[in-house]
């Protein structure tokens, strides 16, 4: 599992330092207002690349927190920036931790990276506490006026690997999660490419414009950021084997 903030893009991930994504902290700010932690809490960062999640956590001086990475790199690399989080070497599909251990959840330009998005839903509601949150960002594919996609269209972001609205909010109902808060971040994203740009690096092809046969520029696929804060409301049991 990769941690940074290409969200499937390894044009991306090629070109920008572990850590980089849009927005920096911001996000993770604006979840830690509107959760509003008990001190003690138990949070988990799924994903925590170089520590940049968990030095936020650290800062708010409520969580206890835990950064889990596969990449042996990234954790090395983490070590120095904490003084008391814990990391852990794992895949968000299969957690090493047990059921109702945490009280939220963070997974921060990574969820459209997994291969197996439905069991690492699995997972993130395992070991979750009843009422626990959890908190995700990343990059996901919309129309280019804001008009909902077409089916086709659909399942053309899904497989480049961008996420889909539709498909998040359908996860939350399906794992019994009732969503708090959906923004979308779109300055975000932008103020990020235009980092890119700066540093001399081509967009993505996701990300460019075309012309069409009256030479006007026509959005090739249009993008943006979010940010999901949603509320473990009940067990819902579900078995991934079963799809």
């Amino acid at each position: 599992m990769t941690t940074d903030c290409s969200s499937g893009q390894p044009e991306i991930r090629s070109i920008t330092e572990p850590g980089l994504r849009p927005g920096g902290p911001v996000l993770t700010e604006r979840a830690l207002e509107i959760c509003n932690f008990p001190p003690g809490s138990r949070v988990a960062d799924i994903g925590c690349g170089t520590g940049d999640t968990l030095e936020c956590l650290e800062r708010s001086g409520t969580c206890r927190s835990v950064g889990l990475d596969y990449s042996e790199m990234h954790l090395r690399e983490t070590i120095p920036r904490l003084v008391l989080g814990r990391l852990i070497r794992g895949r968000a599909e299969t957690l090493p931790f047990k059921k109702g251990f945490f009280d939220a959840l963070f997974c921060e330009c990574v969820f459209s990276l997994l291969g197996d998005r439905t069991t690492a839903f699995w997972e993130f509601e395992r070991v979750l506490k009843d009422g626990g949150f959890l908190i995700v960002s990343d990059i996901f594919g919309r129309g280019g006026s804001g008009e909902r996609e077409s089916g086709a269209k659909s399942k053309e972001f899904r497989a480049k690997g961008l996420l889909a609205k539709e498909d998040l909010l359908g996860l939350l109902a399906r794992f019994g999660f009732s969503l708090l808060l959906w923004e979308e971040h779109e300055k975000l994203l932008k103020e990020f490419a235009a980092h890119l740009i700066l540093a001399g690096e081509r967009l993505p092809d996701q990300w460019a414009c075309r012309q069409d046969q009256e030479g006007k520029k026509k959005a090739q696929s249009a993008i943006s950021c979010f940010l999901l804060v949603a509320r473990k409301s009940s067990r819902h049991e579900f078995d991934p084997a079963a799809g």
